[in-house]
């Protein structure tokens, strides 16, 4: 009787869970019918992104599917929106059952999302061309990540023929989307086939065949010749080994991060507590020390946020000595925890996984928010598999707060409709008198910029390039010029 009250319980917290993320996704949905095309979407979407297709993208970028992506998001407004909360939702799934689909999960990933720095939401979702690569790239990377979950147990995987095509594929896609992420997905490959040889002594074919698609699919990437001219200095844009771009990578990669900081150091802190007793005498002390330096690092950026201040340039190498520190700190708690190896593996293996998504933006400029998602996504799920080592005791605590996660999640949400439903109803005015001024006959028409600009990325009218995207995009005559002017409207 008991047994089946269990079971019956199991399926209806399942059926709730679907419920969940079918309500996520029906909303993320609506919001991204919200986000409008700017910048290089114009193009895309518009006779050059056919021209970039007809030349294989050759001289443009080896992100061939990334490239595919974006065409096709950029002509249908549904397919994006579409797209891209699917996405989002598999994101938000797939960290919830790594993590063993805790009680409260759903609700702390969805949290955290949406409250992620609004650099890295206008260009990593909001903006069609950078979530095309940045998105799409961690979620189809997270599908392996689950996929191989299971060889931190101690069941012994089995070598599957079935899975050796999809597999493949999954590799080759994932290598042609985005740098960063082609380098990391080879090593995510290797290390796998490398940790199941060690421990359980065995070459497993569905491993070998991804490795193989990863591989495959480098090759494909960085055979594209724009690559060379990066290489050699005879690219405008893009330049390789030359500049390394510190202050970027430490605010965008950590600083920015408040709210996940917080989660972070949070769930540190109680496991900390929770095991103090089962800690050695000198774990103990290293632990402490490394949590001391965790939380005054969150408290430090949290405040450098909210004060708005640019730092000096003097105060801008302090911030990077002490991340590296809190890095460090944190590397040393890990080590600290005393935890069996499995666990450590797995959580070195995450902790690691941000710095192999991170390092190569060391040696490339230029690197914007949008590079960032990824880690951020993977620290988050290092936050999330640190949750799971609550007790019961205190996972039941953190039930009764999860109507404050759910009110949360809801409010963020609600703000994000409000801010990008007023910039939809203004884009589509700006646009729609736009076309009617250049048909009517005017040689220059006025366009409003868009409100709350720091939520958009590209939206401005300033440069002639944009202009011409523009023009290009919404089927206006090449000669008409365009004026940029101040929105009547105080935003």
């Amino acid at each position: 009787m008991i047994k089946r009250e269990n079971a019956a319980n199991k399926i209806s917290g399942k059926n709730k869970l679907i419920v969940f993320y079918g309500v996520i996704f029906v909303l993320l949905f609506f919001l991204c019918l919200l986000f409008p095309y700017t910048g290089d979407d114009w193009a895309w979407g518009s006779q050059i992104g056919l021209e970039r297709l007809n030349e294989w993208f050759d001289n443009y970028s080896g992100r061939y599917f990334g490239n595919l992506i974006v065409l096709a998001l950029t002509r249908s407004n549904l397919l994006k929106a579409f797209t891209m909360s699917f996405c989002l939702t598999g994101i938000i799934v797939i960290l919830n059952k790594l993590t063993g689909e805790q009680k409260n999960g759903v609700f702390i990933i969805s949290s955290v999302l949406v409250f992620m720095p609004v650099t890295l939401l206008r260009q990593a979702i909001v903006w069609t061309s950078g979530f095309a690569n940045y998105t799409t790239s961690i979620f189809l990377t997270l599908i392996y990540i689950y996929y191989v979950n299971h060889i931190y147990s101690e069941d012994k995987p089995k070598n599957s023929w079935l899975a050796v095509l999809p597999l493949a594929v999954l590799g080759f896609a994932n290598t042609l989307i985005v740098e960063h992420l082609t380098l990391y997905n080879v090593l995510l490959a290797l290390y796998v086939i490398v940790f199941t040889l060690i421990k359980f002594k065995k070459l497993y074919i569905q491993y070998v065949a991804y490795f193989a698609g990863t591989v495959a699919g480098t090759a494909l990437m960085f055979s594209n010749s724009v690559y060379h001219s990066v290489s050699e200095g005879d690219d405008s844009y893009r330049t390789m080994g030359k500049i390394i771009d510190f202050a970027t990578i430490i605010e965008e990669g950590f600083i920015n991060n408040c709210v996940l900081n917080i989660f972070l150091i949070g769930v540190c802190t109680v496991i900390y507590f929770m095991l103090k007793n089962k800690f050695t005498k000198k774990s103990k002390r290293f632990g402490a020390i490394a949590i001391s330096v965790m939380i005054a690092f969150a408290a430090s950026s949290l405040l450098l946020k909210l004060s708005g201040v640019k730092p000096l340039e003097i105060l801008t190498i302090v911030v990077c000595i002490a991340t590296v520190i809190y890095i460090i700190a944190f590397m040393v708690f890990l080590f600290a925890l005393p935890l069996d190896m499995e666990k450590k593996f797995k959580l070195f293996f995450i902790f690691g996984s941000v710095g192999c998504m991170i390092a190569p933006l060391f040696v490339v400029t230029p690197i914007g928010s949008r590079c960032f998602f990824a880690p951020y996504v993977m620290m988050l799920y290092l936050g999330m598999e640190f949750y799971t080592l609550f007790d019961e005791s205190l996972k039941k605590r953190c039930d009764r707060i999860s109507k404050v996660t759910i009110i949360a999640a809801l409010v963020g949400l609600v703000y994000l409709f409000c801010i990008y439903g007023t910039i939809f109803v203004c884009n589509n005015k700006r646009v729609e008198k736009a076309q009617l001024d250049a048909r009517s006959g005017l040689e220059t028409i006025q366009i409003e910029e868009l409100p709350y600009k720091d939520y958009v990325w590209c939206a401005d009218l300033e440069k002639k390039v944009w202009q011409e995207r523009f023009k290009l995009f919404y089927d206006i005559e090449e000669t008409v010029k365009i004026e940029q002017i101040k929105s009547a409207q105080r935003w």
